[in-house]
């Protein structure tokens, strides 16, 4: 049950953004159901942030939404973020991603499309539950034979040609 709530979650990530996407006034509707978990998910989406805030450094986050900033980095303290399963960082300027992801043993899927500059993806090869990984629109052009050696991992999108 949980793991389909997730897998609808990463669904809505997927098809939500566009690339050429205009700023617009951005509202959230919680819906009717019962997901209270309103301290696992953070999405700090369309902030125009060049930092990532240290109130995402929550140990019970389950899902970060860091998608349309201007962030050229991931935090330090990103492998603090234990129990995280879905991260998407899409449309920043990102040009590798930071050794600590490592330590967020529990992610699942890891959405980087749009960071037009991210080209080294290798940190995450030993990232055990990854199951999808979303690199359209960046500087990868194949999949790294790193990546295709991944146990868990069932999804991986990228863009042949420029």
């Amino acid at each position: 049950m949980i793991k389909s709530k997730y897998l609808i979650i990463s669904l809505l990530l997927i098809s939500s953004f566009t690339y050429a996407q205009k700023k617009k006034s951005v509202e959230v509707f919680n819906g009717r159901g019962l997901f209270d978990k309103s301290d696992k998910i953070l999405d700090l989406s369309h902030q125009n942030l060049k930092t990532v805030p240290i109130e995402a450094n929550n140990p019970n986050l389950e899902v970060l939404i860091l998608d349309n900033n201007l962030f050229n980095e991931l935090p330090s303290w990103i492998g603090n973020l234990k129990n995280l399963k879905i991260l998407s960082i899409k449309n920043n300027n990102l040009k590798e991603i930071n050794l600590a992801i490592v330590y967020c043993e529990n992610l699942e899927q890891l959405y980087l499309s749009g960071n037009k500059k991210l080209s080294d993806i290798s940190s995450i090869t030993t990232c055990n539950n990854l199951e999808i990984i979303d690199v359209v629109d960046t500087k990868i052009r194949e999949i790294p034979m790193s990546i295709q050696t991944m146990d868990n991992l069932c999804y991986f999108k990228y863009s042949k040609e420029q």
